[in-house]
């Protein structure tokens, strides 16, 4: 089987709701994705929302439930000033600035860093909206289960509090369960279904990303049982992926420095039936947990912007036998996007035009040409470089694109945006194109 995310989020978490008899909550979350739906579509099952270093942010979802709306946002970085002019808009939201966080920094371990601050203001907050408004006490009799890939762990009795996940954060919310649970029901969620999983896996199964990998690893010439190593693995769906490309017939490793991503990848791995092909290891790609000569392809995707890409490339090559292939994709972002949106000309210039993404990551990251140059210098054989351009229409990835754009806008841009949206997707046209940079090549 494969992991399939067909029902619309919002109606699988007031699922999981249901079954733990719960008719309203209070909610916190990061991404776009987790609370958009239930913003929207279930308002009446939202008691409150905190967003915590909002990822995405779209003002006209959150208004109705401005007054009993909680932020957390950074002191300084990209972002920070962006949520702060949407906030604006809703001054009866609530608004705690955390001091000296750089935002937007979705790998940061969040309650390890500041869950002194977050819990503190979280329990705040709640306890004036439930002065207000209290919803009734929970204790439900079911502990743990699942609901159409949400994973959900219920602990302590109180009012109910869902907790989504926390970006990539890899503790999630775990160091302040204990202190919420003293005084709420805490359900915990998580799975495929969610969060940066979900955008993960929803990405690794678009026909366009799949083209863009599916060229770097026809270009890697991959042969049925050789042994494969993805840095930056994630979720493995592209580990997944490869399996099924290999016909299970080539052991698949996948690494990276998230464990919240890898324990997530090993639960869909045994329930996708592959523990046989496909193995996880945590590591650095900076410092490759591998002896030199190990593998028949190193690969990795959209990773090389979030690491010192020097440090990254020689290691990638180090653990690469002799014959065998390095290959890397990486975002293009010294390239033109492509939205295929009918807007004014000067808007769309300026949302299509570079630097269009904060998402390096890293100060020595590569998110650009230069990918080029870099394997130049490898001492590589056989190199081949492609720039590829990737088509995404699917309804959920649209939406977390759409959730980076539309909080740049002003007011009667994003009007603009969503006129224009609504008629492409009426008429089946709207799609966004996004470039990357492909890189392979040979070691001696």
């Amino acid at each position: 089987m494969t992991t399939e995310i067909d029902t619309p989020v919002e109606e699988r978490i007031a699922g999981v709701l249901r079954q733990l008899g719960i008719e309203r909550a209070h909610f916190a979350s990061r991404n776009l994705n987790d609370w958009r739906g239930m913003a929207v579509s279930f308002p009446e099952i939202v008691a409150s929302l905190t967003l915590v270093g909002p990822l995405g942010f779209d003002t006209l979802a959150l208004t109705p439930l401005a007054g009993r709306l909680l932020v957390f946002n950074g002191a300084r970085g990209g972002a920070t000033e962006t949520i702060n002019r949407n906030l604006a808009s809703l001054p009866s939201a609530s608004l705690i600035t955390l001091a000296d966080y750089v935002y937007p920094n979705n790998y940061a371990d969040l309650a390890v860093e500041r869950g002194g601050d977050i819990a503190a203001g979280m329990l705040d907050f709640l306890a004036g909206v439930d002065s207000r408004n209290g919803l009734a006490r929970v204790s439900p009799s079911v502990t743990e289960g699942e609901v159409d890939g949400i994973y959900f762990k219920v602990r302590g009795s109180g009012p109910p509090l869902a907790l989504l996940p926390l970006g990539a954060a890899p503790s999630q919310w775990e160091p302040l369960v204990e202190a919420f649970s003293e005084r709420y029901c805490v359900v915990s969620m998580t799975g495929p279904a969610l969060g940066m999983v979900a955008s993960l896996e929803g990405r690794g199964r678009t026909p366009g990303y799949l083209s863009a990998v599916g060229s770097l690893i026809a270009a890697a010439e991959i042969q049925p049982g050789e042994r494969a190593l993805e840095v930056g693995c994630g979720t493995g769906v592209l580990c997944r992926w490869l399996a099924r490309e290999t016909a299970r017939k080539s052991p698949i490793v996948g690494m990276d420095v998230n464990a919240y991503f890898l324990r997530e990848a090993t639960e869909i791995v045994k329930r996708e039936g592959l523990e046989s092909v496909v193995s996880f290891r945590e590591g650095s790609a900076e410092a490759l947990p591998f002896d030199d000569d190990h593998f028949d392809v190193a690969f990795s995707s959209t990773v090389i912007q979030r690491v010192n890409a020097d440090l990254m490339l020689p290691e990638l090559v180090r653990v690469t036998k002799p014959g065998g292939r390095v290959a890397v994709l990486g975002h293009a972002h010294d390239m033109n996007r492509w939205v295929n949106l009918a807007l004014s000309p000067a808007l769309k210039a300026r949302i299509e035009s570079p630097p269009w993404v904060d998402d390096r990551g890293h100060p020595q990251g590569c998110d650009d040409a230069s990918l080029y140059q870099r394997f130049a210098r490898l001492g590589l054989t056989n190199t081949k470089m492609f720039p590829y351009i990737s088509t995404f229409s699917e309804p959920i990835r649209l939406q977390f694109l759409q959730g980076g754009i539309l909080p740049t806008l002003t007011a009667e841009e994003a009007a603009e945006w969503r006129a224009a949206a609504n008629q492409a997707v009426a008429d089946g046209t709207f799609f966004i194109a996004t470039p990357f940079h492909c890189a392979v090549g040979t070691k001696p």
